[in-house]
């Protein structure tokens, strides 16, 4: 999986439209919906047909679905110009975010929806959002797609109580959720004034159900050329017999990304789970 630069600049953008809006003018009578912290993620993903970008709210993965919320609300709004990769520009794209807020502050804030996400594909970008089973939820997401004339649009409203959508087209796979956790670390590292571009020490930690299992993997990692720094061990744990270890390496995407999948999957394969990485912030002289 190749980032190219358009990515990044497109990431930022697609979660300044995940912001709060204004108040709502009409209410629901219906309970208020359960406790929910919004965790914003936005990753790329190839698919056979193309690239997406896919922009989720992780946060109602331990709820979902709801009960309250069996309809789903798809939006597609379609570009009039486009990047050379097929990708809606950033102008597009804030056409899109304008209806995603109008229909947020309709829905969302009095209670009739809530927006769980966003994918974006060459030449369009996809609204998702799941409403109560209530006339008024359809009547109110029907008439804001109708009143926006900017672009043209298309929208569907279906049955969906398995909250299907949201978790086999928006949330992330495995390997998804660990590059996301990767660009994070990443993002951290950019803070603190890292431009990413000097090979370091990289430190990985990975569990294991018995010693065995561990030794095998540390015979693994010696072809590799990778370095035990500590060996662990955990009570009360499922995997409680652990590895440090460490090797010189590049931070770039993709190879960060192949590299702690690679980690992943063999780790995997004995039974085992690896848990993560960490290194040193490098600044320029």
């Amino acid at each position: 999986m190749r980032y190219s630069n358009w990515l990044f600049p497109m990431l930022l953008l697609l979660l300044s439209g995940c912001g709060d809006v204004g108040p709502q003018q009409q209410k629901s009578e219906a309970p208020p919906l359960p406790g929910h912290e919004e965790r914003w993620s936005v990753f790329l993903r190839q698919q056979l047909a193309g690239p997406q970008v896919v922009t989720v709210d992780q946060g109602w993965s331990e709820q979902a679905p709801l009960q309250t919320h069996p309809r789903l609300l798809k939006v597609t709004v379609k570009a009039n110009e486009t990047l050379p990769t097929g990708f809606p520009t950033e102008a597009e794209t804030r056409m899109a975010n304008e209806l995603q807020d109008q229909l947020l502050q309709k829905l969302e804030r009095g209670n009739f929806g809530v927006f769980v996400g966003s994918i974006v594909v060459p030449g369009e970008k996809q609204l998702y959002y799941y409403l109560r089973a209530e006339p008024q939820a359809d009547e109110l997401a029907q008439e804001t797609v109708a009143d926006y004339t900017k672009r043209k649009v298309e929208a569907a409203i279906a049955p969906d109580d398995t909250w299907s959508a949201y978790t086999e087209q928006l949330f992330p796979n495995q390997r998804e959720q660990a590059e996301i956790n990767n660009d994070g670390v990443l993002i951290r590292l950019q803070e603190a004034g890292d431009p990413l571009s000097q090979p370091r020490p990289i430190e990985h930690w990975a569990y294991f159900k018995s010693t065995k299992a561990r030794s095998v993997f540390q015979d693994s990692l010696k072809r590799y050329s990778f370095e035990p720094i500590a060996y662990d061990t955990l009570a009360q744990s499922q995997m409680p017999y652990g590895i440090h270890f460490v090797r010189q390496d590049s931070i770039h995407t993709p190879y960060i990304h192949d590299l702690t999948w690679g980690l992943t999957q063999l780790a995997a394969g004995l039974g085992g789970a690896y848990d993560g990485w960490e290194t040193i912030v490098v600044k320029p002289r």
